[in-house]
């Protein structure tokens, strides 16, 4: 019988309680040092201080006290958000508390948070059922805020998952990929945005023939030129991306990467000096095909609630062309923190640019230019994740996108007492 499959057991003393909490304690410290991957049992059992064979009395396995550390910084950060829903005020009240309770929550308990992020890679089940547990905890929230008349006519679950993109990326962008706080002027933008959208209600303008469409980016950029050399380096690429994105960085070997590709083994050395370094080139590449992707499918348009329609309709079919490389940048989040960092800020700098622009020009509503970028990057990457790469539909329903489209124009304050109005 393996130590996994023997039965652990509840500590019924308070030293055999107090020995639990250590061990637990010892995980949090040593997962949120490295990765799930990199953790093992001997190292949490030698920073709390106890034998191996006493681990075993109370979890499982490495997999065991994961996943109860992932359950308490679940349900934690639930009991905070439920105390304030439930607090009194108008919709821009809570909206603001929900945010600053998040942002609080993550900044007290950054080593739960490191831990809870990674375990769409460990055990997506309980992935899930902690996002399905906030989007219904929000959907509640949205649905007492329409009865009184506060909330326009929106999908509920599209409004849900538009929260919890907002607070997600403004959380990565200040406290998680950049040390610091979540700058007071942000957190106003967003709930800004949240309650008005971004429309000013200037009639759009007219655009020249709009000559979007956006090319299919399922491979890897090819290289230019094709010698022998960059071709081997370009098979190695292709190889790295099937492997992680089936399997995943941790659990792809070097040798599995060049009996793909059909090189040797120190063939691989002369092109990249590590997997890591691969990963690195792989998520550039994304980020690559992912912008000319969203250049051409807003070519000839001109006023920016146009683009924004049509760039997020081209970033909904590239995670759908995508689905299982999209998770290469995902997991990058926890192997190469700083390659990481690169894609949002490289995405975000030019989506700033643009929507500078669009408020220059009288089309949108003058916000914190950065702020907006990461919450509308926030919305499409979790209502991406959520019709797309997790449901694996062939295509984004057209109402999703036609709520989307709607909240991010017109956001979720009903104008009268009792609004109803459709998507437009």
């Amino acid at each position: 019988m393996t130590r996994a499959a023997k039965k652990t057991r509840a500590p019924s003393t308070a030293r055999g309680l107090a020995t639990r909490e250590r061990l637990l304690a010892a995980a949090q410290e040593v997962f949120a040092e490295g990765s799930y991957h990199e953790a093992s049992v001997s190292a949490i059992c030698r920073r709390a201080g106890v034998a191996l064979g006493t681990f075993y009395q109370y979890f499982a396995d490495k997999e065991a006290i994961f996943s109860e550390l992932v359950a308490r910084a679940s349900m934690a950060l639930q009991v905070e958000l439920t105390r304030a829903l439930h607090a009194e005020g108008d919709l821009r009240a809570q909206l603001d508390r929900i945010l600053t309770t998040f942002f609080a929550f993550i900044r007290h308990h950054r080593a739960s948070y490191r831990i809870f992020r990674e375990v769409e890679f460990i055990n997506k089940r309980m992935h899930h059922r902690f996002y399905d547990g906030l989007i219904a905890l929000l959907r509640e929230f949205l649905a007492e805020h329409r009865r009184r008349g506060q909330v326009r006519a929106l999908d509920p679950e599209v409004a849900a998952l538009a929260l919890i993109g907002v607070a997600y990326f403004l959380t990565l962008r200040w406290l998680i990929l950049g040390p610091g706080e979540v700058p007071e002027s942000a957190r106003h933008t967003a709930v800004e945005f949240l309650m008005s959208g971004i429309d000013t209600g200037r009639p759009l303008a007219s655009s020249p023939q709009h000559l979007g469409g956006a090319p299919s980016f399922s491979e890897v950029t090819p290289p230019s030129p094709a010698t022998r050399g960059a071709l081997s380096r370009q098979r190695l690429l292709q190889a790295a991306r099937a492997c992680f994105s089936r399997k995943g960085f941790y659990a792809t070997s070097i040798a599995e990467i060049t009996r793909r590709a059909g090189v040797s083994l120190g063939a691989f050395y002369l092109y990249f000096s590590s997997k890591t370094e691969i990963l690195d080139e792989l998520v550039r590449d994304l980020n690559a095909q992912l912008r000319r992707n969203a250049r051409a499918a807003i070519a000839g348009l001109t006023d920016r609630r146009e683009i924004e329609r049509e760039g997020f309709r081209a970033f909904f079919r590239f995670i759908r062309q995508n689905r299982e490389a999209y998770r290469i940048v995902r997991e990058a989040e926890f192997v190469s923190p700083s390659v990481a960092r690169w894609y949002f800020e490289r995405l975000a700098h030019g989506y700033v640019r643009g929507l500078q622009e669009g408020m220059r020009r009288g089309e949108i509503r003058p916000l914190d230019a950065e702020a907006l970028a990461y919450c509308l990057m926030g919305i499409g990457h979790f209502v991406g994740l959520r019709w797309v790469v997790w449901s694996k539909r062939s295509s984004l329903p057209k109402r999703v996108l036609q709520h989307v489209m709607d909240l991010i124009l017109h956001g979720l304050k009903a104008h009268s007492p009792r609004e109803e109005g459709s998507p437009s």
